[in-house]
């Protein structure tokens, strides 16, 4: 209980300096938090996701891609690599179910069939899903996947831990969306007026090109009537 204690005040510290500009949100602050997950429950695998709409090969939709995971070394190359959301029915269901999913027999489950064979591999007993939520509670942004193993059993009190991280993990990164869109509009912001003074340069430098043009032509002209001898010696 002590090492919940400690993860949940860690988290939150986070989000507070988050909040007032003392931390990066970066990816190893998400990773940092889902190793101490897994350690105080006692797992192996332990994954978080982000869920969106976004182009994903071509055309605009639902899609997923991984942000931290355990162990690193297996997911780390997965790492911002978005997928359709539809090819993933257990992340599907849990997103649409609105709260905490618990797949007790993932050996036998159509929504874990395009994975049995890492549910055997692992000896997977049971996978949790626990979706991440916005603010108004309404728009899914992602998913924390713990996968219990060799017969292990989520207990009540282990459910219950992992929704109130689940509730802190949605408020870092919703803190991040909100970062990011500043940027994005400073961004902008900068490239509008940037635009106009683009087309007013180039707007000059086609007047500029035109007299260039104008110059050259009556040089031209004055070198066929001026004699050879005298433009010499100009």
């Amino acid at each position: 209980m002590i090492e919940r204690k400690v993860i949940l005040q860690l988290t939150k510290a986070i989000v507070l300096g988050l909040r007032n500009g003392l931390a990066n949100p970066s990816e190893r602050i998400k990773q940092n938090i889902i190793e101490e997950l897994a350690e105080i429950l006692g797992v192996e695998r332990c994954v978080i996701y982000t869920i969106g709409r976004d182009d994903v090969d071509g055309s605009i939709d639902d899609f997923c891609e991984i942000i931290a995971g355990v162990p690193l070394s297996e997911h780390q190359r997965d790492f911002a690599k978005k997928e359709r959301l539809a090819i993933h029915p257990d992340l599907k269901a849990a997103v649409e179910s609105r709260g905490t999913l618990l797949i007790k027999d993932p050996h036998d489950d159509s929504r874990t069939a395009y994975f049995k064979g890492i549910v055997e591999k692992n000896h997977v007993s049971e996978i949790l899903y626990v979706p991440l939520f916005m603010d108004d509670g309404r728009q899914p942004m992602g998913v924390i996947v713990i996968d219990a193993v060799q017969g292990k059993r989520f207990s009540g009190d282990e459910l219950q831990f992992c929704s109130e991280v689940a509730d802190l993990m949605s408020l870092l990164l919703e803190q991040e969306r909100l970062i990011l869109q500043h940027f994005r509009d400073a961004i902008i912001n900068n490239i509008v007026p940037l635009g106009g003074f683009a087309k007013r340069l180039r707007e000059n430098l086609q007047t500029t090109l035109s007299y260039i043009e104008i110059i050259h032509g009556h040089a031209s002209e004055i070198s066929t009537i001026v004699p050879k001898n005298v433009v010499g010696i100009l």
